[in-house]
């Protein structure tokens, strides 16, 4: 982000020196390769069976996108090359307005993928249910509204996770969900959130305390005690 950010800022101050702008180019070419490459290290290699603990939200979240990530990263570094490009108009005060229309475009879109890799499109376990976000809108799910015993552990790559609802009428959705009964599980590990879910229909008595610190390593504790797939619930 300080590559990007720099290099416009850097051209502005740099006024119209020719070998000054092309050593601040290559800095952020340097910047941006060195960034995907401390991405692609950081990141694991395997989905995660973990959670990201969010005290002040009072959830459980699954982690961010990679590839989300990687696109946030590559349109903030087209929009720091498009701000770049009409910094000597904006200094000489002869931009026009058209000229502006695209970097504003990609400087608004790479603001929007920011958020959406790093709070977008992620699955929320929290006191009173699930909530996820989808691309044109968003689902809210009861603890009540889905079936004990469920969801079963799904294929270990799986997408997506099936959900049973015992009473769908306490489902909300906002705005356009095609598919509310698929959870999308691309970040996690399939087996850990399946499992996770199916643990706290077991036991509303620790749905309180979602979020907390304590909470999520007691679950950790729960879960490596509890049979992988238990006998469901059926009714008579």
């Amino acid at each position: 982000m300080a590559a990007c950010v720099g290099y416009p800022l850097g051209q502005w101050f740099a006024g119209s020196g020719g070998e000054i702008l092309d050593m601040l180019f290559v800095g952020l070419l340097v910047g941006s390769v060195f960034l995907v490459m401390l991405l692609s290290y950081a990141w694991p290699d395997e989905r995660p069976a973990v959670f990201v603990v969010l005290p002040g939200a009072s959830s459980f979240s699954t982690p961010p996108s990679f590839i989300a990530v990687c696109g946030a990263v590559a349109l903030a570094l087209a929009a720091s090359v498009q701000i770049g490009s009409v910094v000597p108009s904006i200094r000489e005060h002869n931009l026009r307005p058209v000229d502006a229309v695209l970097p504003v475009l990609v400087a608004a879109l790479a603001g929007m993928q920011m958020v959406l890799a790093w709070c977008g499109f992620l699955v929320h376990l929290r006191p009173e249910g699930l909530w996820w976000r989808t691309l044109a809108g968003s689902v809210r799910v009861p603890w009540e509204a889905l079936t004990p015993g469920y969801p079963q552990r799904p294929a270990l790559y799986a997408e997506t996770l099936a959900l049973t609802y015992a009473r769908p009428d306490l489902v909300r959705r906002r705005g356009l969900v095609l598919r509310p009964r698929r959870l999308p599980i691309k970040t996690v590990h399939a087996w850990f959130i399946s499992d996770a879910i199916r643990y706290y229909l077991a036991h509303p008595e620790h749905r309180a305390a979602i979020g907390s610190e304590a909470e999520y390593r007691r679950l950790l504790d729960a879960l490596r005690d509890k049979p992988a797939n238990p006998t469901p619930h059926t009714r008579s």
